[in-house]
């Protein structure tokens, strides 16, 4: 089987529902690069990735202009060396960023092709050990949502079945952030998981003060506290507060996960393949969390039917973050969740490929 054409396509999709805001963001549509990969044997391969803000056309340049004359006519079942020829095409315009995006949708579409070939999808492919997973929401705690709002929807999401949600922190205040968590809790009861997730907005002393707090409302895990770039920051409040640490949405490297874990930094692992050189470092990672004992929990917002299946076939993937629930259906086989946990898609290959008419509306460039 040789690659025959490289195809890119760039979207802006707008969210169908509220604008949402963290303490670094506010999201009123997503980009998607969509990678396909056609094959003299008529399989294709259809990659993704995407980006809440813009600029994700640096990716399409990089993989039109550097990956594409390295993917023609080459064999997809030599996916690593590929993947590996790709990468040192970068040597002078770096590394991660927009190059690694890039590379990563382009490493889906090679996988989709090799699961399709076989006739599987990803989740068996790999050899499963589980046939549902387990969702937590991100949906019902964004930031601007005042505390009646949180609370009315985080009572919503439990009545649906999550019986785990997540909080938006980095409030001008933290008092208030705490104020938010306690009525959280108060209104959902004490079996209901909490989550809570900063965005990288505290500084040391602040995540000292109000961390330590957090342990008064049995919440879960504390993510992202800080910038991700000081590991040193991180291993000094792990040791410091009871609450568990959960970092890796900005994490890129599997040297960047490596650190962390060595340090003792980070109690939950939420390596994302999207951000990551896609799939095969996902597993890397994944499985040197399992040498320590860690639970991986990716960070997922477009990307669930991927997580989802990884986390079908790897046994510390033992829950998956479930968000921008308005975007499920742009998908050819959306999945959806049902009593708290994600269905698993049964057509073969990776499933990331955007519905026709999707790509039609919203295309651009």
């Amino acid at each position: 089987m040789k690659i025959t054409t490289v195809e890119t396509r760039l979207l802006r999709v707008p969210l169908q529902q509220r604008t949402i805001t963290d303490s670094q963001s506010t999201v009123t549509d997503v980009e998607f690069l969509q990678v396909v990969l056609r094959t003299d044997e008529g399989i294709t391969g259809y990659g993704m990735n995407w980006s809440y803000t813009p600029g994700l056309r640096a990716a399409q340049v990089a993989v039109d202009e550097n990956y594409a004359p390295v993917l023609q006519d080459k064999d997809p079942a030599f996916r690593k060396a590929i993947v590996r020829e790709c990468f040192f095409t970068n040597h002078f315009i770096g590394r991660v960023g927009a190059t690694r995006v890039g590379l990563a949708a382009v490493e889906f579409a090679l996988w989709d092709i090799a699961c399709k070939q076989a006739g599987e999808p990803l989740w068996r492919y790999l050899g499963a050990c589980r046939d549902r997973v387990k969702a937590y929401s991100t949906d019902g705690g964004w930031l601007t949502w005042s505390e009646q709002e949180l609370v009315r929807d985080a009572c919503a999401l439990v009545e649906r079945g999550f019986d785990a949600v997540k909080i938006k922190l980095g409030r001008p205040d933290p008092r208030e952030d705490l104020r938010r968590v306690a009525a959280v809790r108060d209104a959902v009861g004490d079996e209901i998981d909490i989550m809570t997730d900063v965005n990288c907005a505290w500084t040391l002393a602040t995540a000292m003060q109000y961390g330590r707090a957090l342990a008064d409302w049995d919440v879960k895990w504390l993510e992202e506290p800080m910038k991700p770039e000081d590991v040193a920051m991180h291993r000094e409040l792990a040791h410091a507060i009871t609450t568990p640490i959960a970092v890796g949405e900005t994490l890129f490297t599997r040297e960047a996960f490596r650190d962390y874990i060595a340090a003792g930094a980070v109690h939950y692992v939420q390596v994302d393949a999207t951000k990551v050189l896609g799939i095969d470092e996902w597993l890397e990672i994944a499985a040197l969390a399992a040498c320590h004992n860690l639970p991986v929990v990716p960070h997922t917002n477009v990307q669930h039917k991927l997580h989802v299946q990884l986390a079908a076939a790897t046994p510390n993937c033992v829950l998956v973050e479930n968000c921008y629930e308005s975007l499920n259906d742009m998908w050819e086989e959306p999945i959806e969740v049902q009593g708290g946990y994600y269905q698993l898609p049964e057509l073969p290959g990776v499933g990331l490929r955007i519905r026709d008419d999707v790509v039609d509306r919203h295309r651009i460039g």
